[in-house]
């Protein structure tokens, strides 16, 4: 009677820490699962939360030079007006190119107030996108 009953806590156990690593798994990767959701997450990691390494798990090749550029400017930028600028991907629309390739146009806004003055830029990016194990971004342009 009792190695029956060690035998069905033991399964209860391991039942519960495979549900445990499950749950995890599914709460901690990145979301990849369509174009934009991808580049939105990308431009979060990259640009809001300056978090490389998050933001390479979005990536082709775990770089887009022009968005490393472009996120060392705003940083200068800070710096030398000592703000903290407030960036929002706005108007973000996806062209798929092919059944794993895509393109998404995004507007990337940044905003800060300078001397009481609350000021605004934008910009419109284009990125191409793989399905690759999930959407990545694998390469971005400045186009307006």
């Amino acid at each position: 009677m009792l190695t029956v009953v060690a035998g069905v806590l033991a399964l209860l156990t391991i039942g519960a820490v495979i549900t445990g690593y499950v749950w995890y798994d599914r709460a901690s990767a990145p979301d990849r699962s369509t174009p934009d959701v991808a580049v939105v997450n990308y431009l979060q990691a990259a640009l809001v939360s300056h978090d490389p390494v998050r933001a390479k798990l979005f990536t082709c090749d775990g770089a887009v030079p022009a968005v490393d550029e472009f996120a060392a400017q705003l940083s200068r930028r800070e710096q030398e007006l000592a703000v903290s600028f407030s960036i929002n991907i706005e108007n973000v629309a996806v062209s798929k190119t092919a059944e794993a390739d895509a393109s998404v146009i995004a507007v990337i806004r940044r905003s800060a107030s300078i001397d009481g003055v609350h000021q605004s830029l934008a910009d419109t990016w284009r990125f191409d996108v793989k399905d690759s194990d999930g959407w990545r971004v694998c390469a971005g342009t400045r186009i307006s």
